[in-house]
């Protein structure tokens, strides 16, 4: 049998769902440890893993939870527990409905941290995220679109219009909430698999308010990163941190605002100040020709000034700069680069 960590449920939740306490719970697995038959027993791997196995403590799989409901239901006296495993199977069921639906807002969160389009209440998503959304291929995307558009008069849904359901952005196909969630019922309407039919009815249900809360998120964190950077900005006092050169009326320059980290790859970094550094345009715009368009992390910044803007700092006063630098940027790889952004 093989079982998913999603399938997992901890002593807690599956004494809620049993309706029992826990007391009860680790009262009914020493039942089932000290019986020989095997009509009632417990499997580690199959129906529960051990959480402290020193202690006793266990977390539970499905099948776990479903056994002891079933052996409460014909052992105890109680008349509370006669529907007893019907209920827990509507339970568990409720319960992989949620975890789906959360884990179909956990891909939108990752999806959709910058590329999204907003007009007015519609927020488009281009077409490769849409895929990923949906967890299709472009071949199931282009068949449900199709379909979409064919069946329009068999149940009184209109065609998918261009400007509202789906748009050409930049020559890219891009998807709102509302092309999406047709697209998705679609999906779910043809699909056969029960795994991929569950995760497209579950965008069906929360894509909507999902996008909606995420379209909050980024107008709050553009807002907040930019005032991290006019912050950082100001803190230098038009004077480049990484050449000490300052902005004067003979010599004037941009002042840019670099993320050691980038902002796509590390969003969660995206407004810390020792993540921000105020520099030179050249210098800025030089990196990243020099690095080109991928994620970019502290490291990169200093094989760049090591390799590239080196002569900048031949006097000693310069060089202990550069240590300086340095030893900022390698604490902050250090910190932070194990620590991957999760969402």
């Amino acid at each position: 049998m093989v079982n998913t960590k999603h399938e997992l449920l901890s002593a807690e939740e599956t004494a809620k769902i049993l309706d029992v306490n826990l007391k009860r719970l680790y009262a009914v697995c020493t039942a089932f440890d000290a019986r020989n038959d095997d009509e009632w027993d417990l499997i580690e791997g199959e129906h529960f893993e051990w959480l402290n196995q020193s202690l006793g403590t266990r977390i539970f799989y499905e099948e776990g939870a479903m056994a002891i409901a079933k052996y409460l239901q014909e052992t105890a006296r109680a008349s509370v527990f006669s529907q007893l495993f019907e209920s827990v199977i509507e339970r568990l069921t409720h319960r992989r409905k949620r975890i789906k639906q959360m884990l179909v807002r956990r891909r939108i969160v990752r999806e959709c941290q910058d590329g999204v389009v907003v007009r007015g209440e519609l927020v488009f998503v281009d077409r490769r995220r849409t895929i990923r959304i949906l967890d299709t291929n472009g071949k199931g995307l282009n068949a449900a679109r199709k379909r979409e558009q064919e069946n329009d008069s068999l149940d009184g849904r209109n065609q998918l219009k261009i400007g509202k359901d789906f748009d050409i952005i930049d020559g890219v196909e891009y998807w709102s909430q509302s092309g999406m969630v047709r697209i998705a019922k679609n999906m779910s309407e043809k699909l056969a698999q029960k795994s991929r039919k569950a995760w497209t009815e579950a965008v069906c249900e929360v894509y909507e308010d999902a996008i909606n809360q995420q379209r909050k998120y980024l107008d709050s964190f553009d807002a907040r990163v930019q005032r991290a950077m006019d912050q950082v900005k100001a803190a230098a006092n038009r004077k480049c941190q990484v050449t000490l050169e300052r902005q004067r009326p003979h010599a004037p320059f941009d002042m840019h605002i670099h993320h050691l980290f980038d902002r796509s790859t590390r969003p969660d970094l995206a407004a810390r100040h020792d993540n921000l550094l105020a520099m030179h345009e050249d210098i800025h715009q030089g990196f990243h020709k020099w690095h080109g368009s991928s994620g970019c992390e502290p490291q990169h910044f200093v094989e760049y000034l090591t390799s590239v803007e080196g002569w900048r700092f031949e006097k000693p006063k310069m060089a202990a700069h550069l240590q300086n630098l340095m030893n900022r940027f390698e604490k902050l790889q250090r910190d932070f680069e194990n620590r991957p952004f999760i969402s």
